[in-house]
């Protein structure tokens, strides 16, 4: 079985949010606060409390500051506290690349160095508290992985210390280009920077989460009322059973053609797979006017459609494509080496749904050691079910 959590972002995303999500969901208010005495930073105090938003229950998590005047501080000011600090080391990590990943997209949004972006809103103690808290209770939660749904873009304008800024945020934006944005849904800004950047480090994938049996959510509510809505971020953990790899969603394309020599489908293949295929098949059938042909069909993702396409286009006879979405199970899988008698040899391994493992040597390593004469495929197959038996 492995862990995962799954970011429900109904009312976006923000960094109190995900430390009040995170605080509901382990309830390590204790460990929390003692993690933070190791943040070299002062003049705050944390607090949680149970609250409700639209009559929906959950946790609203608090940096009190002792004083309201902020210090800017650039990257390498913010870094160098963190690296002095005493937080694990993968929650230390962690909050040192979310604002990596902040200062890169300030710099790129407002035409400037990562080096050069002062941090305001950002770098004031607030922000540090929650990215360290939110960095540090993910790392206690363990999850092998990490999905999020669809992000609210929210609508009207935000102030930052440039001024007013539409909404999503610039910074926001640019750094979850790519993921799935309801542009136009929940009032005023849905989405932080500082939310964007988490979602960013902790690595989550935007592709449908794999079933699982759910051991857990936190809820954590923002600080404003939004109209209609609770104003909450959901985080479901779970635990997917043996064998459980997920699932995903690719693109399947395909051609018939019949007017092509067909020693050109090596090269196509070649350029297809260099183009983003996943994989990619060559089926004989029966075209019009009774010519034998093929149908060509290959599996890519979506974001390698133009590419694998332009592959056929260029290669191929083919003057039109079709392509549809397919959803895919897929089962847990890994690989083994070996040290046998013959040599290293990779062995795959898939996880079935009973808990059981399928074990196929890898056929590039058998033919090496069948060409140099050492041994027979059978003889080969023999060594390795020995040896991953052991």
């Amino acid at each position: 079985m492995s862990r995962i959590l799954y970011f429900d972002c109904f009312s976006g995303i923000a960094g109190d949010m995900t430390c009040a999500a995170l605080l509901s969901l382990t309830g390590a208010g204790k460990e929390l606060r003692r993690a933070l005495r190791g943040v070299p930073v002062d003049g705050y105090r944390v607090s949680a409390e149970a609250a409700s938003s639209a009559g929906v229950a959950g946790t609203r998590f608090h940096v009190k500051l002792s004083s309201r005047k902020m210090t800017a501080r650039n990257l390498p000011e913010i870094v160098s506290l963190l690296r002095r600090s005493s937080l694990p080391g993968r929650a230390r990590s962690r909050a040192i690349a979310c604002f990596g990943l902040l200062a890169e997209a300030e710099a790129r949004v407002h035409g400037t160095k990562k080096d050069k972006v002062h941090f305001h809103e950002v770098g004031a103690v607030d922000a540090i508290v929650d990215i360290a808290s939110a960095c540090f209770l993910f790392g206690l939660v363990g999850a092998s992985s990490a999905y999020c749904s669809s992000l609210p873009g929210g609508t009207g304008e935000a102030w930052s210390s440039h001024g007013k800024l539409p909404v999503p945020g610039p910074a926001a934006l640019d750094l979850l280009t790519g993921a799935p944005w309801r542009l136009g849904e929940g009032d005023g800004e849905m989405v932080t920077p500082t939310g964007a950047a988490l979602l960013r480090a902790f690595e989550v994938s935007f592709e449908r989460p794999p079933e699982m049996a759910v051991k857990g959510v936190g809820v954590g509510l923002g600080h404003r009322e939004i109209p209609g809505r609770p104003n909450l971020l959901r985080i479901v953990e779970g635990e997917t059973p043996p064998g459980a790899g997920g699932r995903d969603r690719v693109l399947e394309i395909e051609a018939n053609i019949d007017d092509m020599n067909p020693q050109r489908f090596e090269l196509l293949m070649e350029r297809s797979f260099a183009a983003g295929a996943l994989d990619v098949a060559i089926l004989p059938a029966t075209m019009k006017k009774n010519r034998p042909g093929w149908v060509l069909r290959i599996l890519c993702p979506e974001e390698r459609l133009e590419l694998v396409s332009a592959a056929v286009f260029s290669l191929s006879t083919a003057i039109g494509l079709r392509y549809h979405a397919c959803d895919r199970l897929k089962l847990s899988r890994g690989v083994r080496v070996l040290a046998t008698r013959y040599g290293r040899v990779r062995v795959k391994e898939a996880t079935l749904p009973d808990g059981s493992v399928r074990a196929v040597p890898e056929y590039d390593d058998v033919k090496r050691i069948v060409r140099a004469g050492t041994a027979t495929f059978e003889q080969v197959a023999m060594e390795v079910a020995a040896e991953w038996r052991k």
